[in-house]
């Protein structure tokens, strides 16, 4: 299993420093690990051996338990024990401060020297010293006295089930992680596994719920995060209505009027788009053959879940605002949580506008993610995206993303059974208070189904009952792609302002967005001054 290591020493080393404190006594933590099977244990194994966790956390983020991403951490003991999760497993435990008393094999704890632990573990296959540390750690190679700090040190055992970091020498902080890849017992996060109940909102990707009567719970499945690889109760234990295959082929709409506007040929055709998001395989039936340029900024893996999902709702067939539009797109791993990817993304985009003809540049690129400014999971190189931004709109490029000061997005949700009804629709998420949001525009998150691609060749679907910002702000990109096909004279500033003129104003005084009425505007607009040329 790979290691994304961003940040994590000085994570490491902070939380031994914050003080000692009895979380728990050293023979009830151990006694609780020892219960704990981390090759096959799910949440429901850890909430019973451990209990609730205090938070639910990731990238700089809280949730709550109905709301967890694909991966987050269970916090224990004061933030002194992470709990790792992906995509319902367990990735590893974070053991981060001594007193939580785990004492790996009986030898081996926070605190133990170097020497301990080579004794222990066994010794390295390769030591590198003085160097900075790889972004892709390699297994069984000890990393000492990194970036020529002495005492700093990096060494992990997949076979033995475990990492360590280093301070002075000594375990600043100890991971115990699986002894396997998860294909080795197989399957993956994609293995189809029973779960024991379902509420609403519930992410039951992967997950079978052949045993379970859910006749009475009218009106869940709408809700639910689920895809084509979901097993479902027998018909006569399903809710009644909203069949699952009909409720994903619903949310490919994209609703408010998109597919009335396809319809009259406004499909973004011969417009230029760009995303920034997560690696991807160009090969899904969603948008093969519309991405017109991909380029790998350091991801080092082939496909992911956000991916495909940002693209199909771009640029694909069945769930894309602008099916018709050419896409180019930059893969960067938002994980390691270094805003340089994703600026040197955006610089991979600039460079290839400016070789295109005038008529063919790129007019938007859809970011669905916050690599600068407040509340941003990015903790390096943040003024990288400012800057780069600057220079994307410098050559006329729109960049759209989640951040707060830049971004002017926000997310709304369509009632599934009038999707095209901007009377009917709500700020914020479903199943959460709606609030309002000042001088943004709010565009639908939810319901939408999105193309799914883990495995090359294997084309899926997942729906999601409630959808992050994420989705909105690729269905944004195109519907300001629809405006460009019409009218591609007219600058990005200008057609901003004419998307906030011709929203739909909420009874909250929100303003949502207005596919049909926008392009009415775009049409009778009058291009300001010193904007495109062909």
């Amino acid at each position: 299993m790979k290691k994304h290591i961003s940040n994590i020493w000085l994570i490491s080393i902070v939380a031994v420093l914050l003080g000692a404190r009895n979380f728990t006594s050293a023979e009830d933590i151990n006694t609780k690990v020892s219960q704990l099977d981390i090759n096959t244990a799910n949440l429901d194994d850890v909430i019973r051996i451990f209990g609730e966790p205090e938070q639910y956390l990731w990238g700089g983020k809280t949730f709550t338990k109905d709301n967890l991403p694909s991966i987050y951490i269970a916090a224990y003991y004061s933030n002194s024990l992470y709990i790792v999760m992906g995509r319902g497993e367990i990735v590893e435990l974070r053991f981060q401060k001594q007193d939580t008393g785990y004492v790996y094999q009986d030898k081996l704890k926070i605190g133990s020297s170097l020497d301990e632990v080579l004794k222990v573990v066994g010794q390295p296959k390769e030591i590198v010293e003085k160097q900075a540390m790889p972004r892709i750690v390699q297994d069984g190679v000890l990393y000492k006295d990194i970036n020529g700090k002495k005492g700093y040190c990096y060494y992990g055992r997949r076979d033995r089930g475990v990492r360590f970091f280093f301070l002075n020498y000594n375990v600043t902080a100890l991971y115990v992680t699986r002894t396997k890849p998860a294909e080795a017992k197989g399957g993956s996060f994609q293995t189809v596994r029973p779960v024991k109940s379902v509420e609403q909102f519930d992410d039951v990707r992967w997950k079978d719920m052949s045993k379970l009567d859910l006749s009475d719970k009218k009106g869940l499945i709408p809700t639910l995060r689920f895809n084509q690889k979901t097993v479902w109760p027998q018909p006569d234990k399903m809710p009644p209505g909203n069949k699952p295959d009909i409720v994903l082929k619903d949310g490919m709409n994209p609703g408010l009027g998109i597919r009335r506007l396809h319809r009259q040929g406004i499909t973004g055709k011969g417009v230029n788009v760009a995303i920034i998001d997560q690696p991807l395989y160009q090969d899904h039936p969603e948008f093969a053959g519309k991405i017109a340029a991909y380029h790998d900024v350091g991801c080092e893996t082939k496909s992911s879940m956000h991916g495909p999902a940002v693209a199909s709702l771009l640029v694909g067939k069945n769930c894309g605002t602008a099916p018709e539009a050419r896409l180019y797109y930059a893969a960067a791993p938002s994980w390691t949580k270094d805003t340089a990817y994703q600026a040197k993304a955006l610089k991979w985009i600039i460079e290839q506008n400016r070789k295109l003809p005038a008529s063919k540049k790129i007019r938007v690129v859809s970011v669905s993610a916050s690599p600068s400014g407040t509340n941003s999971p990015f903790d390096k190189n943040q003024q990288m995206w400012d800057r780069t931004c600057e220079q994307a709109e410098a050559e006329n490029i729109l960049v759209l993303d989640c951040t707060a000061h830049h971004g002017f997005i926000s997310p709304c949700w369509y009632d599934r059974n009038a999707p095209e009804s901007l009377i009917r629709c709500t700020p914020g998420f479903p199943g959460r208070e709606p609030r309002i949001y000042t001088g943004r525009i709010l565009v639908p998150s939810s319901p939408r189904t999105t193309a799914e691609e883990f495995d090359k060749g294997d084309f899926n679907y997942q729906y999601c009952g409630r959808g992050g910002l994420s989705w909105a702000i690729p269905y944004c990109a195109g519907v300001l792609a629809l405006g460009w096909q019409i009218r591609p004279e007219i600058g990005p500033e200008q057609m901003r302002e004419l998307l906030f003129k011709s929203a739909y104003i909420h009874k909250s005084g929100d303003r949502i967005i207005n596919p049909n009425g926008f392009i009415r505007l775009v049409r009778k607009a009058k291009a300001a001054p010193g904007t495109w040329k062909k």
